[in-house]
């Protein structure tokens, strides 16, 4: 018994020890950015919180956000991802889109979609969407419109919504092709695009090989008459309609999911939340799945949070590491450790954090969060012990560059993983 005794006091102290080295490297850490900070971890085991720093006031969580996408996602569709909706009648195909972000894009398309409809013997029809939603989101910087990483957002997005350009030997090389005739080369050290126009202008001096990306401006009569070239067939299209039951599916859901997670795809993020909206009611519109979400999968969250996009793009998200370890307690818990170590980016190897930890054997599996002046990472990690913890770190209003904030976040992660 007083052995017992004994190893629970030592268990304590070990355990104090722990919490005061933490929080004294956390407290200096807040001090070198001149900003704000907070952490928490859990036992992913016990789901026991384990050591908390403001582990429950707001931060903006940039694409932190995609958690919330991810985790509402896996809830709300189905294993596969369904690309379009169709219905026949005695001469003709009518289908109809589901928000799918992966038609034609390079990194995570399937052929059968397009396929269904080249095959068909019919008079195909597209049947327009019950489209509620801004192409941006609410709270994105203008800034960054004419960044490839902020498409806009659509009810039949197509190539990413992006068009590309890749010098092949001495030839230009537009993708998707449409945007061909719409594309001059000038004297420039930049790509272009003409405002509210799809006219675009490449610099000549664009280096063999090299592509350069920038987002198209979207519409569903632009993502059809781009599908007639592509399948060499002539598709009217139609006002909106009741919505049929019958679909084609595509890719894998965990491949769009993974795709996400990795690359911080925000297209992808945004889409996510368009096609649960679309599953779930007749209209496509952000603001339906996130109060769809919120009322269904986040109403035990410990604190308040605003949620207003899929992808983080937006300032007006605000959420706490507490609401964030919570969701991902719930992902270990419903997808397992294996699923959430392929799906979230490992730190020195994947994506986004492929130079995090670079130096390190691979113990964290993550996804982090860039805004300027914030940066936040959530996910698991696996100490010396073999301990897996859950841990969110967000730092808001720091004034270093993203190079000294994560090196600083390596040394908490390191710090945790030697002494828990």
């Amino acid at each position: 018994m007083r052995l017992k005794v004994f190893l629970a006091v030592l268990s304590i102290l070990g355990l104090s020890s722990c919490t005061s080295a933490l929080l004294r490297k956390t407290t200096e850490f807040e001090k070198i950015h001149h900003g704000f900070t907070g952490i928490i971890l859990l036992d992913a085991e016990s789901g026991k919180n384990i050591y908390q720093y403001n582990a429950h006031k707001s931060f903006t969580p940039a694409s932190n956000t995609k958690i919330l996408s991810l985790y509402s996602a896996i809830k709300s569709l189905e294993d596969s991802i369904f690309t379009f909706r169709y219905r026949k009648t005695e001469d003709s195909l009518i289908f109809s889109a589901t928000g799918d972000p992966g038609l034609l894009d390079p990194e995570v398309s399937s052929k059968i979609p397009l396929q269904f409809l080249r095959n068909s013997k019919d008079s195909i029809y597209y049947q327009k969407a019950n489209w509620k939603q801004e192409v941006y989101g609410a709270g994105w910087s203008w800034d960054d419109f004419e960044y490839a990483f902020s498409p806009q957002i659509s009810a039949m997005p197509i190539y990413g919504n992006t068009v590309s350009f890749t010098m092949v030997n001495k030839d230009l090389k537009v993708s998707p092709g449409f945007f061909t005739n719409y594309t001059q080369t000038i004297n420039s050290e930049t790509l272009e695009k003409l405002k509210g126009t799809n006219q675009f202008r490449v610099p000549k001096k664009l280096q063999k090989n090299d592509t350069l990306r920038i987002p198209f401006e979207t519409s569903e009569d632009l993502s059809i008459r781009i599908i007639e070239q592509e399948i060499g067939r002539t598709i009217k299209i139609i006002p909106p309609g009741p919505k049929a039951n019958q679909v084609i599916k595509s890719t894998a859901s965990d491949s769009l999911f993974k795709q996400m997670m990795h690359t911080s795809d925000n297209l992808i993020a945004e889409q996510l939340l368009i096609m649960i909206s679309e599953k779930i009611s007749d209209t496509m519109s952000t603001e339906i799945a996130i109060d769809y979400a919120k009322n269904n999968f986040f109403k035990g969250l410990p604190d308040e949070f605003q949620w207003v996009d899929g992808s983080g793009l937006s300032r007006y998200n605000m959420n706490t590491p507490a609401n964030l370890a919570t969701i991902l307690k719930y992902l270990l818990g419903e997808k397992g450790e294996d699923w959430v170590s392929t799906i979230f980016p490992t730190a020195g190897k994947h994506g986004t954090l492929t130079n995090l930890l670079t130096d390190e054997e691979a113990f964290v599996f993550a996804k982090s969060g860039s805004l300027k002046n914030n940066y936040s990472l959530s996910g698991y990690l696996r100490t010396n012990n073999d301990r897996l913890l859950i841990f969110s770190i967000m730092n808001s209003n720091h004034m270093n560059s993203p190079e000294e904030i994560k090196a600083e976040v390596s040394k908490l992660l390191i710090h945790i993983r030697n002494n828990y």
